[in-house]
């Protein structure tokens, strides 16, 4: 113990001086520690008996803290502080607290060593285990990958054998419900009004028509001068025009020989004819007795005829007071400005309002406008039977040479300066025929119960003038304006696009006319001019003034203060039977150019409240109003769904009006509760392109044309999708409700989304039961994803397959009561929606 206490004072440590001794189990002891452990006594044997031991490592001994003990006293020098120290003692405190430190470095770096040692170990086995996982995950993605491929595989290899066996038959479906159709048409014409214009076997008979043109011919011969009567035959020649008309676009042409379908387009123009020559008639029996019809009051005469198709106000001018301005028919909402220079003539302002449209028909433009959604229908069918296409498209072309032959016919016409007068005409008159002819013809492979009114040529030909007469010159001008109407990139602005524009309300004949002699009282007789001219018009402006028109080009120096004649003036009310859903455009007749024009026309005023439009022109003419056809476009959204069997509701939220369409056998525009301008077509069944065509013609277009998207914005389409995608629908219509979709307008071109869901309550649809799906050329799927969500994807849903067309795959997601409805849907039901979705065009017409 002193020997340790010892080496601790001299600077030395406990460790130090333990290692320094010898080891335990060497044989001698120790001499240093005898005094403590006493002399240690071994027996030992021969070295050659004994094993020598392994060596061992030295053991170091564990030894004890050696008690605390007492801080020796040393003695302070004088002068010394309380903080000083001896040089003896700080160098023991400074060598005690070296080997502490030491000490403690030393324990230190071992568990540091220990803790790398654990950190390196933990390392190495996360890598290890990520490696492991990694392979795993690699391994997992391969075999996703396969499994995958093999999918694919199947998918592919069953799309395959599914698209060869069902593209087969939705063809044969397709051909079927068209010649389910043809021969329901067939019968209900055999049982319809129009048996009396067919054959006892169903086929058109010929001779029918030369009946009409019979009585035709009697009307003109022997001219009935009772008003009541010539409005009756009004009413009659109407309804023989809407048959004619009717009979001619629902008959196919493998029915209807052209010669025969020629003949009626024939009659179609003299029934025409024939109704403006009886609306002349009324005019000139009221003229001729109008002494007797003078108001007291005014000292003129005004009266008013009417009934459901035409309006005729009457206005003869006896006072001849310097002062009249115009009179006001109240009752009928019809006003006139009468020109200052006309104050003192012997005038008759007649303003006759007709429901029908006689004009406009002549203009090949507005037949193209009205018959482009049956074209659209039309392709489909042909598209689907190639076949049968190349002859009809052979047709004009083996025309032309006819049509070239009449006109290379019009040099000998102008050779022929030594014939009489009358060879002249007559060789006119064998030349416009000829024209009217070949003009029929070209129409006749694409004729439509619009394109029909459109063939009247005859009044093409015609001067507008009352008296019905006109010049072969003129005829044979407007022969070659016919043949030659400018194209779109020439048209000038103030002609009426009916692209753009159509016609709407019917047309009004705003004219001047000679008044003719009255009868006098002499002597108690009454005697009467008799006049064979009919009816002559007056000519406005006056020949004095027409020079001065001339030089104004302008409308903004006609409507100067120095113009040089009046114009004239008038005040109508928006007719009953249109529907305008913005202040409506006046446009004139243009008889030269066969046209409607919108200049000449000025100081328009409108009142939305009384619906009172005015207006005025540089002359009387014919006029009528117009409106834009895209109103009402673009779609804001849309939906079809079943209402029974058989039965299906389409509803279109166009811009500014929603449009409610039952469709059945045939279809229906649903009544609303609150009246409009088109109660007299709302709650009627008719067929869809009837349907579709007075709809149009009253103001509510929802059927887009062929060149709509350079006027509205619309979502591009695959033509051929797009159609094929309405057919399919058409054919699941009776069970399946479809909808819009969101999605549909920033997908791809090659792309259609929409929403359907199955639906044989007849009621509305709960949002969640909707589901979007897509289609491609190739293939249909349904999505896993709803309209709600904020992003678009193309994951297929789960437990869903691939189809080759919309038809297929909503027979294969339809329960076994909705599956039954598909197979035995009514074909003209099919037909119908088929039709309506067609015109409207629901898929590319909707943001």
């Amino acid at each position: 113990m002193l020997a340790r206490l010892r080496t601790e004072s001299e600077g030395g440590s406990v460790l130090e001086a333990a290692a320094a001794a010898p080891a335990p189990w060497t044989t001698s002891p120790s001499p240093s520690l005898t005094w403590l452990y006493g002399p240690r006594i071994r027996h030992h044997r021969p070295l050659s008996a004994v094993p020598r031991p392994r060596p061992r490592p030295p053991r170091v001994p564990r030894l004890r803290q050696a008690p605390a003990l007492g801080r020796p006293r040393v003695a302070r020098q004088p002068g010394e502080g309380a903080g000083q120290q001896g040089p003896g003692l700080e160098a023991a405190m400074a060598s005690v607290r070296s080997s502490a430190a030491s000490k403690r470095g030393q324990r230190r770096s071992r568990s540091e060593e220990k803790l790398i040692r654990q950190e390196e170990e933990r390392k190495h086995l996360e890598e290890e285990e990520l490696r492991l996982a990694a392979e795993q995950l690699e391994r997992e993605i391969v075999e996703q990958k396969r499994l995958e491929e093999e999918e694919r595989a199947r998918i592919a290899a069953e799309d395959k054998i599914r698209k060869d066996n069902e593209l087969p038959e939705l063809l044969q479906i397709l051909k079927m419900n068209m010649a389910s159709v043809q021969k329901l048409h067939k019968n209900l014409r055999e049982a319809t009004k129009w048996q009396r214009y067919m054959k006892c076997d169903g086929t058109p008979d010929p001779t029918i028509p030369q009946e009409i043109n019979t009585f035709i011919n009697l009307c003109r011969e022997n001219p009935n001068t009772d008003i009541n009567a010539l409005l009756e035959n009004g009413r009659i020649i109407l309804g023989l025009l809407d048959e004619l008309q009717m009979l001619l676009s629902d008959t196919p042409p493998d029915e209807l020989a052209e010669a025969t379908a020629d003949q009626y387009l024939h009659t179609i123009c003299n029934l025409q004819d024939l109704l403006s020559n009886i609306n002349d008639k009324a005019t000139d029996i009221l003229l001729q007795k109008a002494i007797d019809l003078v108001d007291i009051e005014t000292g003129n005469m005004q009266e008013v005829v009417n009934d459901e198709n035409v309006t005729l106000c009457l206005w003869a001018n006896f006072n001849k007071n310097p002062r009249f301005k115009g009179y006001d028919f109240v009752n009928n909402h019809v006003e006139f400005e009468l020109p200052r220079p006309l104050a003192m003539c012997d005038i008759a302002v007649r303003i006759l309002h007709t429901q029908y449209d006689h004009i406009s028909c002549h203009i090949p433009l507005f037949q193209a406008q009205q018959k482009a959604f049956r074209n659209d229908t039309i392709l489909i069918i042909e598209e689907e039977q190639p076949d049968n296409k190349e002859p009809e498209v052979e047709q004009p072309d083996n025309k032309e040479p006819e049509v070239e032959q009449t006109d290379n016919k019009q040099p000998e016409v102008e050779q022929t300066d030594n014939k009489q007068p009358e060879d002249i005409k007559s060789k006119h008159e064998i030349d416009s025929k000829l024209a009217i002819d070949d003009d029929i013809k070209r129409l006749r492979p694409t004729r439509t119960r619009s394109a029909l009114s459109s063939s009247s040529k005859d009044e093409v030909l015609k001067n507008k003038w009352p008296s019905g007469e006109r010049s072969p010159a003129h005829a044979m001008a407007n022969v070659e304006l016919l043949h030659e109407y400018p194209s779109e990139e020439t048209l000038d602005e103030s002609i009426v696009d009916f692209n753009q524009y159509t016609p709407l309300g019917g047309v009004y004949y705003f004219d001047v006319l000679k008044l003719p002699p009255q009868p006098k009282i002499v002597n108690g007789w009454r005697i009467v001019q008799l006049s064979e001219t009919g009816l002559q018009p007056f000519s406005y402006p006056l020949e004095s003034a027409k020079e001065s028109i001339s030089s104004l080009g302008t409308i903004e120096e006609r409507d100067a203060d120095n113009h040089p004649v009046q114009p004239v003036g008038i005040t109508i009310k928006l007719p009953p039977r249109a529907l305008f859903f913005e202040k409506p455009t006046p446009a004139r007749w243009d008889a030269s150019g066969v046209v409607w024009r919108t200049d000449g026309i000025h100081s328009v005023t409108f009142d939305a409240e009384t619906e009172q439009l005015s207006f005025k022109m540089d002359t009387f003419n014919i006029f009528t109003l117009i409106q834009r056809n895209y109103v009402n476009m673009p779609f804001q959204s849309w939906d079809i769904r079943p209402v029974a069997e058989n039965e299906a509701l389409l509803t279109v939220h166009s811009a500014l009006v929603i449009v409610e369409i039952r469709i059945k056998e045939l279809c229906q525009l649903c009544p609303i509760s609150v009246k409009d301008n088109l109660a007299h077509i709302r709650g009627k069944w008719m067929t869809a392109s009837s349907l579709i065509t007075c709809m149009i013609n009253a103001g509510l277009n929802i059927f887009p044309g062929t060149e709509s998207e350079k006027y509205v914005a619309k979502t591009i389409k695959i033509k051929q999708l797009e159609h094929d995608t309405y057919t399919q629908m058409a054919l699941v219509a009776s069970a399946i409700a479809f909808k819009w979709s969101k999605w549909n307008k920033n997908c791809e071109q090659e792309d259609i989304i929409l929403q359907a869901c199955e639906n044989l309550t007849g009621e509305a649809v709960d949002e969640d039961s909707w589901a979007l799906y897509l289609l491609r050329p190739e293939r249909s799927q349904n999505l896993n994803m709803k309209e709600s969500d904020d992003e678009w994807t193309r994951e297929t849903n789960e437990h869903t397959e691939f189809y080759s067309n919309l038809y297929h795959m909503m027979r294969g997601h339809a329960s076994e009561a909705a599956l039954e409805r598909i197979l035995n849907a009514d074909h003209l039901f099919f037909t119908n929606v088929n039709e309506m979705l067609q015109a409207t065009k629901l898929l590319s017409h909707t943001v």
